[in-house]
């Protein structure tokens, strides 16, 4: 069993948030800079905080326009003075305004400066990833110790998370590091561990969050803190790894092959923590995964196409040195030299060609070499060594359809299908796209073991039969 080291200050932290989002009056500095103060009421507005305010233009006030951003305003209240990093003014009624901030830290706070860091995310709900990612124990001030908590090593620096909850049974979401370090480094590695844990467990922490900077390492009271929006929270009831055969199973005997075999693990620490350093590295790779996670809670109009998308991005991200290997045309010499011969011919019959389809054949002289889509997705399952059933590689040619709007008739029921026949193809088509990219995203960080197989496990919603496994090994 893994353990966080030490007994980790929450108690506090929630507090200050708890108090944070109260409304409260407060007075801010209008225009920013000056030295008028305008009495201002805070309250949460989404993501973010809305502040409404009176303001009547005098000698030495300059009028506040309507749709624009005030930098940097002062906003102090009994016991807090902050600064509103960005204030949009949203809305203008007369002399009335209201004005929108989603970034605000406490004064004399500065990004650039290296303290030690911890974010505490408000969740919607528990998150849970027992069985799916390899869990440490913690102990907190608010009164117990729990198994809620996992270990990440990104670029040789162990970076905690903890799944916390006070006597309200609300729950947060709180990452930390006990290196001293400057704001942007902190906040890459926290949302790495944030994205990686959205994907393993299918719930995406988001709508905002708090770093709570400390100048000692002990991190027991925070000197400063800076809340801050994120993208919307994601909620899935699916993951692509579970410890458990009977979380998706429901036939007994086939889950207990799996239980009395001992076949399914979590993604362990090392694994957990390349799948954290890949999305650090990558930013094609993070969009990757959010356009995963969002596909995951889109209409069954956009999902598949969502996955589609995704799986070609990760295909260009796996196979990005081996390229060249891949093409039609092995030797670049002689591949620049067929193009070359190909556009002299062009050139010669130019005379009778339209200018602009002159320039669209070039354009495709230059992409002779280019794999076609079918290789090019195939490709990345191929370099990894995972083999690929009849029904991978018919899903992997229905790309084309899903990127023009078309929806491929996988059963055969031919032009007259139902609507719901329609829907029940794009159920099965994303659930077959979603169990692939798990397949690619977790051998490509180490895992050896299964993940769940979708189109089995959803076969009897869609009414396509399957000779599968319910797990499939990477």
């Amino acid at each position: 069993m893994k353990y966080i080291p030490g007994r980790i200050c929450h108690k506090e932290l929630l507090v200050i948030i708890k108090g944070f989002l109260k409304p409260k009056w407060g007075k801010l500095r209008l225009p920013p800079g000056g030295t008028t103060y305008i009495s201002s009421r805070s309250k949460p507005s989404g993501s973010e905080l809305q502040f409404e305010f009176s303001y009547i233009p005098g000698r030495s006030m300059k009028d506040l326009k309507f749709g624009t951003f005030l930098k940097k305003v002062a906003f102090t209240t009994t016991s807090q003075n902050l600064v509103l990093e960005n204030l949009f003014l949203g809305t203008r009624s007369l002399s009335t305004f209201i004005g929108y901030c989603g970034h605000i830290y406490t004064k004399g706070y500065s990004k650039s400066t290296k303290y030690y860091y911890r974010i505490v995310i408000p969740l919607s709900r528990k998150m849970n990833f027992f069985f799916q990612i390899e869990d440490s124990i913690y102990e907190t001030d608010l009164g117990y110790r729990s198994r809620a908590g996992l270990t990440a090593i990104i670029c040789n620096e162990e970076v905690y998370a903890c799944v916390i909850n006070d006597n309200n049974k609300e729950y947060f979401l709180s990452i930390e590091s006990r290196i001293k370090q400057d704001f942007d480094s902190f906040s890459l590695k926290a949302n790495a561990v944030k994205n990686a844990l959205g994907y393993l467990t299918g719930h995406l922490a988001g709508n905002n969050g708090y770093y709570f900077a400390y100048r000692h390492k002990a991190m027991k009271s925070p000197d400063y803190f800076y809340f801050t929006g994120f993208r919307n929270e994601i909620l899935h009831s699916i993951s692509p790894v579970n410890e458990n055969p009977y979380a998706y199973v429901w036939n007994k005997r086939i889950a207990g092959k799996y239980y009395r075999k001992k076949l399914l693990r979590k993604v362990n620490q090392k694994e957990f923590s390349v799948l954290c350093q890949k999305l650090l590295d990558s930013t094609m790779f993070e969009s990757c995964l959010v356009l995963m996670m969002e596909s995951g809670s889109a209409s069954l109009l956009f999902r598949p196409g969502g996955y589609a998308i995704a799986l070609e991005m990760l295909s260009d991200l796996i196979t990005a040195k081996a390229k060249s290997k891949m093409s039609p045309i092995k030797s670049k010499s002689l591949s620049k030299k067929i193009r070359e011969e190909c556009k002299q011919i062009i050139t010669k019959y130019g005379h009778s060609i339209d200018p602009d389809d002159l320039k669209t054949l070039n354009i495709r002289i230059e992409q002779l070499n280019q794999q076609t889509n079918k290789a090019r997705l195939r490709a990345p399952f191929d370099l990894l060594g995972i083999k690929l059933l009849d029904a991978d590689i018919a899903i992997l040619e229905t790309r084309n359809d899903f990127l023009h709007g078309r929806h491929p008739d996988i059963t055969k029921a031919g032009p007259l299908r139902s609507e719901r026949r329609i829907n029940l193809d794009l159920f099965y088509a994303s659930t077959r796209f979603y169990t692939l990219l798990n397949m690619l995203i977790l051998k490509w960080v180490g895992f050896d073991n299964y993940v769940v197989n979708f189109p089995v496990i959803q076969s009897g919603a869609t009414g396509i039969k399957l000779r599968e496994e319910p797990y499939r090994k990477v």
